[in-house]
């Protein structure tokens, strides 16, 4: 390694302050290291001015917390995967089952919806020839309540 000119402190003095003496601006007509030095200097100063950093960390105690609760809402979401699962499946079930029993009895069920209009409401002879066997309310009132009772699961579980 090379020592460095024995000006270069006294340059680089003169370069952050901008004060030169004759002495000097005469060395760095020579010495190409001061002429280096003198060029640097001024950039090096208003950069070590700078604030350490535009945006501060912060406090590591925080960022601990904050990294246990995310731990803990990872932890909650993996215990929590099988019964999404099951959750899931009880959705396609009842959805099933209601197309299952629309689809097993759609003429019925038009039949008893076209029902519902004033002339067939006075006239309770039409309203007998699309009745709607008795099973079918019971599949009706139950998937009904398998619908109300996951709703109010998939309601409640949010909270």
């Amino acid at each position: 390694m090379t020592e460095g000119c024995r000006y270069e402190p006294e340059v680089r003095r003169a370069a952050e302050e901008d004060r030169w003496t004759d002495s000097l601006r005469r060395h760095l007509t020579e010495c190409d290291d001061c002429i280096a030095t003198a060029s640097v200097a001024p950039g090096l100063r208003s950069f070590a001015r700078i604030s350490d950093r535009e945006h501060i960390l912060p406090d590591p105690s925080v960022v601990w917390l904050k990294a246990k609760l995310l731990q803990g809402t990872v932890d909650v979401g993996r215990a929590s995967r099988p019964l999404d699962f099951v959750q899931m499946l009880a959705y396609l079930v009842v959805a099933g089952g209601w197309a299952g029993l629309l689809t097993w009895r759609w003429n019925a069920v038009e039949a008893w919806m076209r029902s519902f209009t004033p002339a067939a409401l006075v006239n309770t002879a039409a309203t007998r020839a699309g009745s709607l066997s008795m099973s079918f309310f019971a599949m009706v009132f139950v998937l009904a309540s398998m619908t109300v009772m996951l709703a109010l699961h998939t309601i409640l579980a949010e909270e």
